[in-house]
């Protein structure tokens, strides 16, 4: 009698085990997220005009937005190539960054601004204004050109002349290799670039 008595004990004990692991798993399901979720909002101050790629700020920082009150007043495409040399520095060899040589041009396919040394942008008009980097962030694929907000300087009468920031967004290649070689010191590299150049007054 006390035999079956303690086999009794051990199934029941055996029973409430199973039944608390069962509980734990259907609790764990019941807080897993669901397949069919909703995705995260992305947030509000994506830069303008970004395309799907710009939802990598999600999990990246967005590239900071020119001031309150800024108006986009211009929208170029640029196409060209990032200019590198290959120097000597404390780490190596690198590809060091020289300049930008592009054309920026209009929805029609017109050239309207010459980008290149100085982060500048010289409109066929002959306005100019010069870039100075005041945020950035990596691209979304991680091989292309940084994303940029340019703080800008003013030069000349002209459709440039109103023109406070520029962002450069939507950026397809112009990355060097990591390192060159001993045979390629104090040689250029073209690497060819697409951006879109959004101007603000």
């Amino acid at each position: 009698m006390m035999a079956a008595t303690r086999a009794w004990r051990r199934a029941r004990r055996s029973h409430a085990a199973v039944c608390a692991a069962l509980a734990t798993l259907l609790a764990g399901c019941a807080q897993a997220p669901q397949s069919g979720a909703a995705a995260p909002t992305p947030p509000a101050n994506l830069p303008p005009s970004a395309g799907p790629g710009a939802l990598y700020s999600i999990f990246h920082r967005p590239l900071q937005a020119p001031p309150q009150g800024s108006v986009e007043v211009l929208r170029l495409q640029g196409q060209g190539a990032q200019i590198f040399r290959c120097e000597s520095q404390a780490a190596g060899l690198r590809w060091t960054y020289r300049l930008p040589e592009a054309e920026l041009r209009d929805a029609k396919g017109n050239v309207v601004v010459h980008h290149g040394v100085n982060l500048s942008f010289e409109h066929v008009d002959g306005s100019r204004l010069v870039g100075e980097i005041v945020d950035h962030v990596p691209s979304p694929d991680g091989d292309s050109l940084p994303w940029l907000l340019l703080k800008t300087r003013v030069f000349g009468e002209g459709a440039l002349a109103a023109i406070a920031y520029v962002q450069r967004i939507n950026t397809v290649g112009g990355m060097p290799p990591p390192r060159c070689e001993a045979d390629q010191l104090n040689q250029v590299l073209r690497v060819p670039f697409s951006a879109e150049f959004v101007f603000y007054r």
